[in-house]
C-alpha cells in the first residue's frame, strides 16, 4: 500500500511539473510576442526619428547656403545701403541748397563778400554755385563736385572747407 501511495504521489508530483513546465513555457511564449511586439515599435519609431533627423539635417543644409549666401552679400548691401544714404543725404542738401540759396543780385553786390574789395572791370564777380553769393576770382577759384551738377563747379573758400569736411566725414 505505500507503494502504491508512493506510485501516485509521484504520478501527481510529475503531472503538476508538466503543468508548470507547459504554464512556463506559456508564460515564456507570451513574455517573448510581448518583446517582440515592443521591439517592432521601437524599430518603427527609430525609422520615424531617423528620417527626422535627415530631413532636419537636409534643412540645416539649406539653412547654412543660405545664411552664407547672405553672409557673402552682405558686405555689397551694405555698400549700396551706405551709397543710397549718402545720396539721399546730397538731394536732401540740394534741396536745402536750393530753397536758402538766393543768388545775389549783381547789380546790387559792388563787394566780394569774404575779401570786400571792391569789383571792377579787372575784378570781376562770380556767384560761388553752393551758397549763391558773389566773390572776386581770388576767393573763389575753386572747383568742388555738387550734388546738383553733373561736372566740378565754381565754390567759394568757405564753402569749399565746408564741403571737403562734409565729404570726408562720409
Amino acid at each position: 500500500m505505500e507503494r502504491t501511495a508512493l506510485e501516485t504521489d509521484l504520478k501527481i508530483e510529475r503531472e503538476w511539473r508538466g503543468t508548470l513546465q507547459k504554464n512556463l513555457e506559456q508564460e515564456k511564449e507570451k513574455e517573448y510576442e510581448t518583446l517582440q511586439e515592443q521591439h517592432h515599435l521601437m524599430r518603427i519609431t527609430c525609422d520615424e526619428q531617423e528620417r527626422a533627423l535627415a530631413e532636419l539635417g537636409s534643412h540645416l543644409i539649406s539653412f547654412r547656403s543660405q545664411t552664407q549666401i547672405l553672409q557673402e552679400s552682405a558686405p555689397t548691401l551694405t555698400i549700396v545701403f551706405w551709397t543710397s544714404k549718402l545720396r539721399v543725404e546730397d538731394m536732401k542738401e540740394v534741396q536745402q541748397a536750393l530753397k536758402e540759396a538766393q543768388w545775389a543780385d549783381d547789380r546790387e553786390v559792388t563787394h566780394c563778400k569774404q575779401c570786400e574789395k571792391a569789383f571792377s572791370v579787372s575784378r570781376r564777380k562770380h556767384h560761388c554755385r553752393n551758397c549763391g553769393d558773389i566773390y572776386c576770382n581770388e576767393c573763389s577759384d575753386q572747383k568742388m563736385p555738387l550734388p546738383s551738377s553733373a561736372r566740378p563747379v565754381r565754390v567759394c573758400d568757405s564753402c569749399q572747407t565746408l564741403l571737403l569736411r562734409r565729404y570726408s566725414a562720409n
